[in-house]
């Protein structure tokens, strides 16, 4: 996601629409989940194709800049594997925010931290 958000940041200072950009990311715990969000002061997400960006090989960049797989794996390992969740809010040409949730469980994180 950091990555995304540079190469957004990077679209509109290549094209002379900013000098710089920020990123910005958060994490709050809040029982039973932590959220880990990301914003950023990029171009923005069509709300047009926002549906398709967690697709596999999905992708805007020209033939040969991107894969289409980073948001895919994300998505998997996030939703699929850790049984989180991805919100994604955007308004294009103001940036993008992603809100990751993912659940703590405090049981399995006590007995992995004790010293046997």
């Amino acid at each position: 996601m950091i990555i995304n958000s540079s190469q957004a940041i990077k679209e509109l200072v290549d094209n002379g629409t900013t000098i710089k950009g920020m990123i910005q990311i958060q994490t709050e715990y809040k029982e039973p989940n932590i959220c880990i969000t990301f914003s950023d002061t990029g171009k923005g997400i069509p709300h047009s194709i926002i549906s398709k960006i967690f697709d596999p090989f999905f992708t805007t960049k020209e033939v040969g800049k991107g894969t289409g797989q980073g948001l895919a794996i994300a998505y998997d390992i996030i939703v699929n594997k850790h049984h989180g969740t991805i919100e994604v809010n955007s308004e294009e040409g103001k940036g993008a925010t992603f809100i990751v949730t993912l659940p703590v469980k405090h049981d399995e994180l006590s007995e992995a931290n004790q010293i046997k």
